[in-house]
């Protein structure tokens, strides 16, 4: 008896944290230029969770577009999701620090908005970046 009572352990390597607290920070430099043939998205990567450790798990970026009506500029129009943009340095020593992505996929005379979301490997998703509009 005395045996088990000095061999049991938890095992606990630190105190369990809220979801919101293992989020990536909010990108928040999202921008967009015209190229010749399509928008051009650039953006910082994160490098810290929302409570400032190191951010580990970085899977991809979501990209989420939708297109403004002319005639009603403020109505409601959701989000869809356009395309990931796969981490492919998690394990390397030196990360790519600026990402891009060109949407080639316009209608000419369009508007459009973009956001971006940061996703981890466990498919959670950080709230989405700053919002960019442009007019093809």
């Amino acid at each position: 008896m005395l045996l088990s009572v000095f061999t049991s352990a938890c095992g606990k390597k630190s105190d369990p944290l809220a979801p919101e607290l293992v989020a990536p920070k909010t990108i928040t430099n999202l921008a967009a230029r015209l190229g010749p043939n399509s928008v051009i998205l650039t953006w910082s990567r994160p490098t810290e969770y929302v409570d400032g450790r190191e951010l580990k798990d970085l899977a991809s970026f979501v990209i989420f577009r939708k297109e403004v009506s002319p005639s009603c500029p403020d109505c409601p129009v959701p989000y869809r999701q356009l395309t990931t943009v796969y981490v492919e340095d998690r394990d390397k020593f030196v990360r790519q620090k600026q990402y891009r992505f060109d949407d080639q996929e316009l209608r000419l005379k369009a508007t459009y908005r973009y956001r971006v979301a940061s996703q981890l490997l466990d498919g959670s998703l950080s709230a989405p970046s700053n919002e960019v509009e442009i007019t093809r």
